[in-house]
């Protein structure tokens, strides 16, 4: 009975979906015609464009040019990246950092978490937490425990690979905080935040680090302190070591951070906790020296024959993974992409996660979801889309959007994740193009390429369209603006589109009956 009457339910929609297509094939003609127009007018060089609109209420294609041609992503990478997140953990997963009290050793066991210390995030807490509050916190983990004495402090990263640096990413940028290494215990972004301030005039600045920690380096012989002029202090890093070389003038103290990535960070995550152990009355390893107190710290990330983590849970730290994927989504942040993509390698392959694993996840889910065509057809090198090799056709990313719009176990979630105009990524954008209609979308930039892929949605009754805009070869300078402006003028079509296909805004433009 229930077959049948499920049956009889699905034979009804049917019809009611074919009665309601009578009239979007005109629409559709008329929204090609349109984005058609628009591009042929729009001086754009030798911008090569791809555009893939979908109506994902029946599913046809409205509008495109160069659907089925691949184009490198750069941020939009994200849509794949977090789409296949969400489908493979599921939106109600939450990730765990542990802390483990094992004979006389502490470890951390990491969980792959790219939220995981980062201050953004905890200012988001009610109440807030600072950094040295968080730390501070789990070390009175500890203490509580009666713990005095540790022979170390073990972080086990394990959980992803190695390899912290994807060999496609820009050698010159790495340590810029969007370059940020990846690694199975994430502290802090990755990124190390400091606050240079002025000495006298002529003299080093001195600079607070945060996390606060000893065991950085600082070289600030290359910078200076100045009395007129603007602050032009920036910070370097050594390859493969955390020692830094502060350049530039310093005229004031920062309020906002200057960001260099750290390397290592397992290990630097390690070294700074222990140091934070000890603060709170806690011996930490090393070896005795005359009148009291140790040589050193001992701490160390996890080695191949370390044993599965055993041992008596003092703290967790958790972080839903709908918190990740929104601030991967609307802020852009790539360690967030690259973290999602190896868990999801651990997570379905029980190996390390690695871009390799993940990619061969995603690569599965785009078979599952949209055919072994678009699967072969698409590069997958990391998650982020800093790597210049990555491959997608707006056709893929659209009919992608589609699939998560049409799961009701993700959609919602999806759709909150992606930036609004006026947040985020998209703070700037669509001012000059506002929309009647929601407008949820995920940019992407890097150098000669501008993305644009998301939705449009008629709230009043779910009819949402899935759109990608991948622009590649763009010269720059004022071409890069026109590609941007496009970007917004298609948006705009598909909102007009959507306003002729409501008939509740037939209804709006029908003269008002006038009052007797």
């Amino acid at each position: 009975m229930l077959k049948m009457l499920r049956s009889r339910v699905v034979s009804v929609m049917s019809l009611a979906l074919a009665a309601g297509m009578t009239s979007v094939p005109v629409l559709a003609q008329a929204l090609q015609g349109e984005i058609d127009r628009l591009v042929g007018s729009a001086k754009i060089g030798k911008t090569k464009l791809g555009v893939c609109l979908i109506d994902a209420k029946t599913g046809e294609l409205l509008a495109g040019r160069r659907v089925d041609e691949p184009f490198t992503p750069a941020s939009n990478m994200k849509v794949l990246t977090t789409g296949a997140a969400l489908w493979v953990l599921k939106p109600g997963f939450e990730y765990q950092t542990e802390f483990r009290l094992d004979g006389d050793k502490l470890i951390v066991v990491g969980s792959g978490d790219p939220a995981f210390g980062d201050p953004e995030i905890l200012q988001q807490m009610s109440p807030k937490v600072s950094v040295s509050e968080l730390l501070s916190t789990l070390a009175r983990s500890v203490t509580h425990a009666g713990v005095k004495e540790l022979s170390e402090v073990v972080v086990d990263d394990r959980i992803f690979d190695r390899e912290f640096v994807h060999p496609s990413w820009p050698v010159e940028q790495l340590d810029r905080w969007y370059c940020a290494e990846v690694s199975g215990l994430i502290f802090h972004a990755n990124v190390l935040d400091v606050y240079p301030k002025p000495g006298a005039p002529g003299q080093r600045p001195s600079a607070i680090f945060e996390p606060d920690t000893s065991v950085v380096e600082l070289d600030s012989s290359r910078a200076r302190s100045v009395s007129t002029g603007n602050n032009t202090v920036w910070l370097k890093r050594e390859a493969k070591q955390n020692r830094f070389q502060m350049l530039g003038d310093v005229r004031s103290a920062v309020t906002k951070p200057v960001q260099v990535t750290l390397t290592e960070n397992p290990l630097f995550f390690g070294q700074v906790f222990a140091e934070r152990l000890m603060k709170e009355g806690v011996q930490v390893g090393g070896t005795p020296v005359p009148g009291g107190g140790r040589e050193t710290v001992a701490a160390r990330a996890a080695g191949p024959n370390d044993p599965v983590p055993g041992g008596r849970v003092l703290a967790i730290v958790k972080t839903p993974l709908t918190d990740v994927v929104r601030r991967c989504n609307v802020e852009s942040y790539n360690l967030y992409a690259e973290a999602l993509l190896k868990r999801i390698g651990h997570d379905v392959t029980g190996q390390s996660g690695s871009w390799e694993t993940g990619g061969s996840v995603l690569r599965m889910l785009m078979t599952e979801k949209l055919g072994p065509e678009a699967a072969r057809s698409t590069v997958i090198r990391d998650g982020s889309g800093m790597s210049r090799d990555n491959r997608v056709a707006a056709g893929t990313m659209a009919r992608w959007l589609v699939e998560l719009a049409k799961d009701e176990s993700v959609a919602k979630t999806f759709i909150d994740s992606l930036p609004k105009p006026g947040e985020g990524t998209l703070e700037k954008r669509f001012r000059g193009n506002p929309t009647k209609h929601l407008v949820r979308a995920k940019s992407g930039y890097i150098r000669n390429v501008r993305a644009l892929s998301g939705y449009v949605i008629d709230e009043k009754d779910n009819h949402v369209v899935a759109f990608s805009i991948l622009a590649n070869d763009v010269p720059g300078g004022e071409e890069d603006s026109v590609v941007l402006q496009l970007h917004e003028q298609i948006v705009a079509a598909v909102d007009k589109y959507l306003s002729r296909n409501d008939p509740a805004a037939d209804d709006d433009q029908k003269p008002a009956k006038r009052r007797r």
